[in-house]
């Protein structure tokens, strides 16, 4: 028989897919406790995006990274609208055309855009920068960020060289109702909570703004690593925990929902819990 989570409380910080996040944590035994801590928000000035497609198309592009689905997705919807999407197309075919990760992927494939360069796992910019010649000079290079702009891959795409199009379709911000972020903060100093799970370095930062306005941010990392086993869906989210004293007792092995779950499972199955409720 495979290990469940045995009735312990699983925090989610999750927004997206966090229903069958949640689904998966009831189907191994688990208790979900919603807590989400971000909100994707289309920019409010679309004329900097409108800008950048206008650079897509007005010279021929060189390589072209796309870092999310939805981001793709919107940027696609966004040329589409503006009666530049053939000509963005006909940029990207005639590109080297890099998707990080399985969700830009099928977005761009979707929509009969060829990709050139795929990502491996865990798909972070490190995997990004391996698959980008070293000498970019003189190249013009499309960026697509996902929620908050990947300032250091910019930064290392000027660095070798490129004339950046940097594209920014949505934006994370804090939910509208922060009252299941207080009401975790309020279980999580109670010890009500076995595990807490992050899937993304933005909720760990957003968490701890709303903490901040609680008047508790100078108490959360504590808690978090005294009152809790924190787990995080990849190395991303790991290190943003670890930057704030909070150490990461459970990592899948791949930055996947499923894997995660399995992950806390395994937790909980070999005893190794050293924080939460007794």
């Amino acid at each position: 028989m495979e290990p469940g989570l045995d009735g312990c409380t699983v925090a989610l910080m999750q927004t997206r897919h966090a229903g069958e996040l949640a689904a998966l944590v009831e189907r191994h035994g688990g208790v979900p406790v919603a807590a989400p801590c971000l909100r994707e928000a289309a920019v409010e000035d679309a004329a900097p995006l409108d800008a950048a497609i206008r650079a897509t198309v007005a010279a021929p592009l060189d390589l072209a990274v796309f870092q999310t689905g939805v981001g793709t997705d919107r940027f696609l919807t966004a040329a589409t609208a503006a009666g530049q999407v053939a000509a963005v197309a006909a940029r990207l075919e005639d590109a080297v055309v890099l998707a990080r990760g399985p969700k830009p992927l099928a977005v761009l494939l979707r929509n009969r855009i060829r990709v050139d360069r795929r990502t491996s796992e865990p798909h972070t910019t490190a995997e990004v920068v391996g698959l980008v010649e070293e000498d970019l000079r003189g190249r013009r290079v499309l960026l697509q960020h996902y929620g908050s702009p990947n300032v250091d891959l910019a930064a290392l795409l000027r660095g070798r060289g490129a004339e950046l199009i940097e594209i920014s379709t949505y934006h994370w911000r804090l939910p509208h109702d922060l009252e299941p972020i207080r009401r975790f903060l309020v279980r999580l100093e109670a010890r009500e909570l076995d595990l807490t799970v992050f899937t993304s370095a933005s909720q760990v930062d957003n968490l701890f703004h709303v903490a901040e306005l609680e008047g508790v941010d100078d108490r959360l990392a504590t808690w978090l690593a005294e009152r809790t086993d924190v787990a995080a869906v990849g190395p991303v989210c790991a290190a943003a925990l670890r930057a704030r004293g909070v150490p990461v007792r459970v990592e899948p092995v791949r930055p996947k929902m499923v894997p995660l779950v399995r992950a806390l499972c395994d937790h909980v199955a070999t005893g190794a819990r050293a924080a939460g409720p007794r």
